[in-house]
């Protein structure tokens, strides 16, 4: 009686080890992709240029650098054609290789501060400061998911 149910209770577990991967192969994707951290930033009137200047001297240099450690794959900026009044008029997105990247501690990125800005002190007044030429008007991470290859 002991091995039947012993059998039993193996099957069981060999059953619900095994159903996630039968209903993973029902799937017609895969959720193996990068991560996407998107942005959506409002900027304030006359100051468009303004921000993209900010970003090539403060945001690019830091992507540049987490780009080189590997964590960051790519970034793009998107314009948003035609917003309205206290829509976003800027889409920010920055690929990352992997979830992982999201776990660096705070001496990585005191790091990238000092060596970028001179300090945690200066990269803070910096964030301050762009909030007269724009406003984060939200954002999202998600993983990419891809279609599965036809038979």
């Amino acid at each position: 009686m002991k091995s039947l149910l012993r059998i039993t209770s193996l099957m069981a577990l060999l059953f619900a080890l095994l159903l996630p991967v039968a209903q993973a192969d029902d799937r017609v994707y895969t959720d193996g992709g990068s991560v996407w951290n998107v942005s959506f930033i409002e900027t304030k009137p006359g100051h468009f240029d303004d921000y993209i200047a900010n970003l090539d001297q403060i945001w690019r240099r830091y992507l540049d650098e987490q780009k080189k450690d590997g964590d960051v794959l790519s970034y793009k900026m998107i314009p948003i054609a035609f917003p309205r009044d206290g829509e976003p008029n800027l889409m920010l997105m920055v690929e990352f290789k992997s979830w992982s990247a999201f776990d660096r501690g705070n001496d990585y990125f005191d790091k990238l501060a000092k060596r970028l800005q001179g300090g945690v002190k200066q990269a803070t007044q910096s964030n301050i400061d762009r909030e007269e030429i724009r406003s984060l008007r939200g954002g999202f991470a998600g993983r990419e998911i891809y279609f599965k290859k036809n038979k």
